[in-house]
C-alpha cells in the first residue's frame, strides 16, 4: 500500500464512524442474543388411573369448548424389533389409523 492509500483508508473521522458502527453491530447482536425472560407456564390439573391390564389413562376435563379429543400413546415401536421381523411397529400404525379388513 502507498503511503496515501494508508492515510485514506485510517482517515481519523472515517476510523470514529467505523468504530461506531461495530460498536453499534456489537450492541445490536447482544441485544439479540439475551436470553428472554421465562414465562410463567399454567399447571393443568389432570387425573391419573392404572387399569388392572397396566393400562395407564391420563384424564384432564376441559369444559371450555364443546369438543372432545382422545390420545392413544403406545409405549412400544420400531426400536423394540428384532432383527428379521421389523416393520410391524410401522404395519401396526396404519392398521391402527386406517383400519382393515377384520378392524373397520
Amino acid at each position: 500500500m502507498t503511503q496515501s492509500t494508508t492515510r485514506l483508508l485510517f482517515r481519523e473521522e472515517d476510523v470514529k464512524k467505523r468504530s461506531f458502527l461495530v460498536a453499534f453491530c456489537y450492541l445490536i447482536v447482544g441485544a439479540l442474543s439475551a436470553p428472554v425472560s421465562a414465562q410463567s407456564v399454567p399447571r393443568i390439573q389432570f387425573e391419573k388411573y392404572k387399569l388392572p391390564n397396566g393400562l395407564e389413562v391420563i384424564l384432564h376435563e376441559d369444559h371450555s369448548t364443546p369438543i372432545v379429543a382422545v390420545d392413544t400413546w403406545y409405549h412400544v415401536g420400531s426400536g423394540d424389533e428384532q432383527v428379521g421381523r421389523t416393520g410391524f411397529a410401522h404395519l401396526f400404525e396404519h392398521i391402527m389409523f386406517m383400519g382393515s379388513q377384520h378392524v373397520p
